[in-house]
Protein backbone atom coordinates (compact mmCIF):
# COMPACT_ATOMS: atom_id res chain seq x y z
CA UNK A 1 0.00 0.00 0.00
CA UNK A 2 1.09 3.32 -0.87
CA UNK A 3 1.15 6.30 1.90
CA UNK A 4 0.77 9.61 0.70
CA UNK A 5 2.35 12.21 2.97
CA UNK A 6 1.11 15.80 2.87
CA UNK A 7 3.07 18.80 3.57
CA UNK A 8 1.64 20.13 6.99
CA UNK A 9 0.90 23.25 5.99
CA UNK A 10 -1.56 21.96 2.86
CA UNK A 11 -4.00 20.75 5.86
CA UNK A 12 -4.65 24.84 6.70
CA UNK A 13 -6.19 24.96 3.69
CA UNK A 14 -8.04 21.86 3.66
CA UNK A 15 -12.15 22.72 4.13
CA UNK A 16 -13.98 21.34 7.68
CA UNK A 17 -15.65 18.64 5.50
CA UNK A 18 -12.01 17.25 4.07
CA UNK A 19 -10.71 17.36 7.72
CA UNK A 20 -13.50 15.57 8.88
CA UNK A 21 -13.11 12.83 6.58
CA UNK A 22 -9.93 12.55 6.87
CA UNK A 23 -10.68 12.32 11.01
CA UNK A 24 -12.87 9.10 9.89
CA UNK A 25 -10.11 7.46 8.56
CA UNK A 26 -7.76 7.98 11.23
CA UNK A 27 -5.78 10.86 10.89
CA UNK A 28 -4.56 12.64 14.27
CA UNK A 29 -2.84 15.48 12.31
CA UNK A 30 -5.82 16.09 10.51
CA UNK A 31 -7.85 16.66 14.19
CA UNK A 32 -5.03 18.70 15.26
CA UNK A 33 -5.76 21.43 12.44
CA UNK A 34 -9.41 21.15 13.72
CA UNK A 35 -8.83 21.99 17.04
CA UNK A 36 -6.05 24.67 15.91
CA UNK A 37 -9.14 26.28 13.61
CA UNK A 38 -11.81 26.34 16.33
CA UNK A 39 -10.55 26.26 19.98
CA UNK A 40 -10.45 29.88 20.20
CA UNK A 41 -13.87 30.68 19.37
CA UNK A 42 -14.89 27.58 21.27
CA UNK A 43 -13.31 29.25 24.35
CA UNK A 44 -15.00 32.78 23.87
CA UNK A 45 -18.57 30.76 23.22
CA UNK A 46 -17.16 28.63 26.41
CA UNK A 47 -16.34 31.96 28.60
CA UNK A 48 -19.31 33.48 27.82
CA UNK A 49 -21.87 30.37 28.73
CA UNK A 50 -20.14 30.09 32.29
CA UNK A 51 -19.72 33.58 33.64
CA UNK A 52 -16.81 34.58 32.30
CA UNK A 53 -14.87 31.29 34.07
CA UNK A 54 -11.56 30.69 31.99
CA UNK A 55 -10.69 27.38 33.46
CA UNK A 56 -14.02 25.76 33.56
CA UNK A 57 -14.44 27.15 29.55
CA UNK A 58 -10.99 25.50 28.93
CA UNK A 59 -12.23 22.59 30.53
CA UNK A 60 -15.28 21.90 28.84
CA UNK A 61 -13.68 22.81 25.12
CA UNK A 62 -11.27 20.06 25.98
CA UNK A 63 -14.19 17.71 26.97
CA UNK A 64 -16.04 18.35 23.63
CA UNK A 65 -13.20 17.91 21.62
CA UNK A 66 -12.84 14.76 23.30
CA UNK A 67 -16.13 13.84 22.58
CA UNK A 68 -15.78 15.44 18.98
CA UNK A 69 -12.99 12.83 18.02
CA UNK A 70 -14.62 10.19 20.09
CA UNK A 71 -17.77 10.37 17.58
CA UNK A 72 -16.19 11.22 14.50
CA UNK A 73 -14.32 8.00 14.90
CA UNK A 74 -17.16 5.45 15.92
CA UNK A 75 -19.78 6.72 14.00
CA UNK A 76 -19.00 7.53 10.44
CA UNK A 77 -21.94 6.77 8.81
CA UNK A 78 -23.51 9.83 10.87
CA UNK A 79 -23.39 12.96 8.36
CA UNK A 80 -22.11 16.78 10.02
CA UNK A 81 -21.92 19.77 9.82
CA UNK A 82 -18.67 20.52 11.85
CA UNK A 83 -18.41 24.21 13.20
CA UNK A 84 -22.60 24.36 14.15
CA UNK A 85 -22.10 20.42 15.89
CA UNK A 86 -18.77 21.54 17.39
CA UNK A 87 -20.86 24.48 19.38
CA UNK A 88 -23.61 22.03 20.48
CA UNK A 89 -21.11 20.07 22.16
CA UNK A 90 -19.31 22.83 24.16
CA UNK A 91 -22.79 24.23 25.21
CA UNK A 92 -23.92 20.84 26.40
CA UNK A 93 -20.66 20.98 28.37
CA UNK A 94 -20.30 23.88 29.75
CA UNK A 95 -24.21 23.10 30.39
CA UNK A 96 -23.31 19.69 32.28
CA UNK A 97 -20.37 22.12 34.39
CA UNK A 98 -23.61 24.12 35.42
CA UNK A 99 -25.12 21.84 37.03
CA UNK A 100 -22.36 20.01 38.80
CA UNK A 101 -22.51 20.18 42.49
CA UNK A 102 -19.46 22.11 42.84
CA UNK A 103 -21.02 25.61 41.48
CA UNK A 104 -21.24 28.55 43.73
CA UNK A 105 -24.74 28.20 42.95
CA UNK A 106 -26.28 25.36 43.58
CA UNK A 107 -29.04 25.27 40.94
CA UNK A 108 -30.80 21.79 42.60
CA UNK A 109 -33.13 23.69 44.62
CA UNK A 110 -34.48 26.29 42.69
CA UNK A 111 -36.18 23.54 40.24
CA UNK A 112 -39.65 25.01 41.15
CA UNK A 113 -38.28 28.55 40.24
CA UNK A 114 -36.79 27.27 36.34
CA UNK A 115 -39.35 24.36 35.23
CA UNK A 116 -41.19 25.53 32.67
CA UNK A 117 -44.67 25.97 32.91
CA UNK A 118 -45.24 26.95 29.48
CA UNK A 119 -44.92 25.74 26.19
CA UNK A 120 -43.83 29.51 24.56
CA UNK A 121 -40.27 29.18 23.42
CA UNK A 122 -39.40 32.78 24.03
CA UNK A 123 -40.22 32.55 27.38
CA UNK A 124 -38.13 29.47 28.21
CA UNK A 125 -34.83 31.52 26.61
CA UNK A 126 -36.08 34.55 27.99
CA UNK A 127 -35.72 32.66 31.33
CA UNK A 128 -32.77 31.00 30.45
CA UNK A 129 -30.93 34.00 29.59
CA UNK A 130 -32.20 35.85 33.14
CA UNK A 131 -30.59 32.87 34.88
CA UNK A 132 -27.48 33.34 32.92
CA UNK A 133 -27.36 36.56 33.86
CA UNK A 134 -28.17 36.08 37.17
CA UNK A 135 -25.32 33.44 37.78
CA UNK A 136 -22.72 35.37 36.18
CA UNK A 137 -23.81 38.25 38.35
CA UNK A 138 -23.26 36.05 41.52
CA UNK A 139 -20.05 35.15 40.02
CA UNK A 140 -19.14 38.84 40.26
CA UNK A 141 -19.94 39.78 43.79
CA UNK A 142 -16.77 39.72 45.86
CA UNK A 143 -16.50 36.28 48.26
CA UNK A 144 -18.18 37.36 51.22
CA UNK A 145 -21.34 39.32 49.64
CA UNK A 146 -21.78 36.25 47.39
CA UNK A 147 -21.45 33.28 50.41
CA UNK A 148 -23.88 35.61 52.32
CA UNK A 149 -26.36 35.99 49.68
CA UNK A 150 -26.24 32.91 48.57
CA UNK A 151 -26.70 30.88 52.33
CA UNK A 152 -28.96 33.18 53.10
CA UNK A 153 -31.53 33.66 50.27
CA UNK A 154 -30.87 30.55 48.72
CA UNK A 155 -30.46 28.83 51.23
CA UNK A 156 -32.70 30.03 53.84
CA UNK A 157 -30.29 30.71 56.74
CA UNK A 158 -30.97 33.04 59.48
CA UNK A 159 -28.51 36.17 60.65
CA UNK A 160 -27.26 34.27 63.72
CA UNK A 161 -26.17 31.07 61.88
CA UNK A 162 -24.95 33.52 58.82
CA UNK A 163 -22.69 35.48 61.00
CA UNK A 164 -21.38 32.27 62.47
CA UNK A 165 -20.31 30.59 59.75
CA UNK A 166 -18.72 33.66 58.18
CA UNK A 167 -17.13 34.75 61.63
CA UNK A 168 -18.72 38.19 61.71
CA UNK A 169 -21.17 39.48 63.51
CA UNK A 170 -25.19 39.63 62.98
CA UNK A 171 -25.29 43.30 61.41
CA UNK A 172 -22.07 42.88 59.56
CA UNK A 173 -23.81 39.48 57.80
CA UNK A 174 -27.13 41.73 57.23
CA UNK A 175 -24.33 44.60 55.72
CA UNK A 176 -23.24 42.28 53.34
CA UNK A 177 -26.27 40.04 52.10
CA UNK A 178 -27.93 44.15 51.73
CA UNK A 179 -24.56 45.36 49.75
CA UNK A 180 -24.91 41.77 47.64
CA UNK A 181 -28.55 42.72 46.94
CA UNK A 182 -27.75 45.89 45.84
CA UNK A 183 -24.81 44.42 43.26
CA UNK A 184 -27.34 42.36 41.96
CA UNK A 185 -30.10 45.09 41.86
CA UNK A 186 -29.38 46.17 38.27
CA UNK A 187 -29.60 42.19 37.16
CA UNK A 188 -33.98 42.57 37.84
CA UNK A 189 -35.62 42.08 34.69
CA UNK A 190 -37.36 45.29 33.75
CA UNK A 191 -41.08 44.93 33.46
Amino acid sequence: MTTVLIHPTARATSTDATLVRDVRAGDDRAFTVLVQRHEQALMAYARQILGGAHHDAEECVQDGFVRALSFLRTRADREIVLKPWLYTIVRNACLDRLRTPHRTVALEGLESVLTDGTADPLEVVGRREQLRIVVGGLQDLPARQRSALVMHELEGRPHDELAATLGVSVGASKALVCRARQGMAHLRPVA
